[in-house]
């Protein structure tokens, strides 16, 4: 795969063992360059968009069958689409199949339109949703292996605590080191590789900060989240 993708934290790659349970699911074959992101990358998401998860061989059967009239698919891509592995799906609701063509065996059935989309390989997607979702070339993997998170509301009696969330937020800039930003210009995420995870800032509505981490550095993540949390309290008493 030539596309660069940032990563955070720990991966957990999948091993050729399991990519051969996934292979018995279904009778469909996977991309190569699919096989080589999984065994590369693991499970995770891209830019919090792209959610790529575990195989799921039932996922359209279970949840369309009765409505696959929603796209304008040829008889035979309805078969295919209902014996399909779903590999993932966006925070839009598309949702993205292997089915049986070797010419594009990636089909995606659009949240918002009728009309699906076909692929020759796994890349092609990625590329896809990139320029969908104007990501440029600033593209990053964060793995769903090992997860925690931690949510910090500032609705505090019905109101927003907008003086806290901009104290917080200055405090945090001024004293805590990360190593790369997303979203500068609108909801900021801080990608800080010691927690195996981000700092995400809703400075639109400042009503909530998200922590998300990899267990194995919950020491650094708890570092942080006390940090945030007596600056709130700070905050409060003044």
């Amino acid at each position: 795969m030539n596309t660069i993708i940032y990563t955070i934290g720990s991966l957990n790659p999948i091993k050729s063992k399991d990519i051969e349970s996934v292979e018995k699911l279904s009778p469909v074959i996977l991309p190569d360059d699919y096989v080589d992101f999984l065994t590369e990358y693991g499970f995770g998401n891209i830019n919090e968009l792209l959610m790529i998860q575990n195989p799921d061989p039932e996922y359209v059967k279970s949840n369309f069958e009765d409505y696959m009239d929603f796209w304008e698919l040829k008889e035979d891509e309805i078969t295919s689409a209902l014996n399909s592995l779903t590999i993932a799906t966006t925070i839009d609701g598309d949702i993205v199949l292997v089915i049986d063509n070797k010419e594009t065996p990636i089909l995606i059935l659009p949240r918002h339109s009728e009309e699906p989309i076909r692929f020759a390989n796994f890349e092609k997607v990625i590329e896809y949703y990139k320029d969908t979702y104007h990501l440029n070339n600033d593209l990053y993997f964060d793995p769903i292996y090992d997860f925690g998170n931690e949510y910090i509301s500032f609705v505090k009696d019905g109101q927003l605590d907008k003086k806290s969330f901009d104290h917080v937020y200055q405090m945090f800039l001024n004293q805590i080191t990360f190593d790369k930003l997303y979203n500068e210009e609108s909801q900021p995420k801080y990608i800080i590789q010691k927690i195996g995870g981000w700092v995400y800032f809703d400075t639109i509505g400042k009503s909530a900060i998200r922590i998300k981490y990899q267990k194995q550095f919950k020491e650094e993540a708890d570092k942080i989240l006390d940090f945030i949390n007596d600056q709130i309290n700070k905050s409060r008493k003044d």
